[in-house]
């Protein structure tokens, strides 16, 4: 790891120490380095501080005190910021892991900053309730939630950012601000999809759904029967209820490389069997393994497929629909895929879609598809995975709509002008109002369309 420590580093650690506990503060290279290891090992920038926050107060000293010395500031919650925003080279570094508290009132969760998925769920089961949450358990609850918050829950509770009640931000001069639809509206907007960029968020308030057990497993087929299990999927989503959810992509298996579906059914559980076999129908199952299941227990399927500190490099298509010649250049991106990288695709469908696209930040709200690329190895200089990201990215290119998911956007991705499309200035004019001077940084943002020769 690298550290480039700046002017006013000194002036930031002499600050620090007058208002924080001196456990709380990490300034020793080597502490600093095991400390800032995020999820993806490729992650190489590392700050000059590490402040282990434990309240509100401590998040609003950090911030203060790396301002008045002008030293830039990053925040680590979940630490699955593949492409490493959560780390700024010779920074302060707030890490929020230390305040995972969640705490349920009713249908409501109330979510520390450094929460991750499975605590939410771990902690809404024993109520009988479960969160829009992603498919990975250690995921930080709010970066996935504030940009977007894609889920198996998706057609009957929505996306992420549509179930946010409420989100405590301190700002970037140390205030707390509560944004909702009535307080810091505009804030709230803006955080539903466009992430933690504009202060810390140490607090969501997220609605539950009485979903705690679900119909849910993994339903795969041989690589050779590819296509016809995709247009198979294409018909069966078509007619399906909201209540079924069928992710699909293809992985390497011990018994080969397989067309895989993640098939999950929210709706009555006396219709369980029923949607399983319709899915089973798609082909002829060299993996079914699906069952009446724990949503908090399911989301731990893939913590080995994708290890924390491990070698990545992820990457999205965003598709309208699913058509023969997009089938094409998936399967031909399947065919050329390393054993240790996987596809991935989410669909948004049913309630995700009937939210107007200005309604949030998140733009995408008519039916579609997420591809995710996910390039992984776990050993070596990752030049054939990393090239073969890039080759499938291009194969799909044709097929993609504008802009994209910001969340698997790297740092200077030219397709974040348009990720958010129509609501591109209002973001941008919500940016330069709470964090005029650029100090947070999370998902990539847009800037404002040019408008002084028009």
């Amino acid at each position: 790891m690298s550290s480039v420590a700046g002017p006013g580093i000194d002036t930031v650690r002499r600050l620090l120490r007058e208002r924080l506990p001196a456990s709380a503060i990490v300034t020793e290279p080597a502490e600093v380095a095991a400390q800032s290891r995020l999820w993806n090992s490729q992650v190489k920038a590392m700050p000059a501080v590490v402040v282990h926050c434990r309240t509100v107060a401590d998040v609003q000293a950090a911030v203060r005190a790396a301002r008045s010395a002008g030293v830039p500031v990053s925040v680590r919650g979940g630490g699955h910021d593949w492409a490493g925003g959560a780390i700024v080279d010779g920074g302060v570094l707030i890490d929020l892991r230390a305040m995972r508290q969640v705490g349920i009132e009713g249908d409501v969760a109330a979510v520390a900053g450094g929460a991750t998925v499975s605590d939410v769920l771990d902690a809404a089961r024993p109520y009988g309730y479960a969160a829009a949450v992603g498919t990975v358990s250690s995921v930080g609850f709010a970066g996935l939630t504030l940009g977007g918050g894609y889920g198996t829950l998706i057609g009957v509770v929505g996306l992420g950012v549509d179930n946010l009640l409420s989100a405590q931000v301190v700002l970037a001069d140390g205030r707390v601000v509560i944004a909702d639809p009535h307080r810091e509206p505009e804030l709230f907007w803006a955080l539903r999809g466009g992430g933690a960029n504009f202060g810390v968020v140490t607090e969501l308030r997220t609605r539950l759904h009485p979903m705690a057990t679900v119909t849910t497993g993994l339903i795969a087929f041989p690589m050779d029967q590819a296509r016809s299990v995709l247009r198979g999927w294409r018909s069966l989503v078509a007619s399906a209820c909201d209540a079924l959810d069928v992710m699909f992509g293809v992985m390497t298996t011990p018994a080969g490389k397989v067309v895989f579906t993640s098939p999950t059914w929210s709706g009555d559980p006396a219709r369980g069997v029923e949607q399983m076999d319709a899915v089973r129908a798609l082909g002829d199952p060299v993996i079914d393994d699906v069952g009446h299941r724990a949503l908090a227990d399911a989301v731990h399927s893939l913590d080995e497929v994708f290890p924390y500190g491990g070698n990545y490099h992820l990457s999205s298509r965003t598709l309208a629909e699913l058509t023969d010649e997009a089938i094409d250049s998936f399967i031909a991106a399947a065919e050329s895929m390393p054993a240790t990288c996987c596809l991935n695709v989410h669909h948004s469908h049913g309630e995700a879609t009937r939210v107007l696209a200005t309604d949030t930040a998140y733009p995408y709200r008519d039916e579609h598809l997420v591809i995710e690329i996910l390039g992984a190895w776990p050993d070596g200089d990752g030049t054939i995975e990393s090239a073969w990201v890039h080759d499938t990215e291009k194969r799909l290119e044709a097929h993609a709509i504008p802009g994209g998911w910001a969340n698997l956007m790297a740092p200077g991705d030219q397709r974040v002008r348009d990720a958010y499309g129509i609501n591109t200035e209002r973001l941008a004019q919500a940016k330069a109002s709470y964090d005029p001077e650029g100090v947070f940084t999370a998902i990539p943002l847009p800037t404002a369309p040019d408008t002084t020769n028009t």
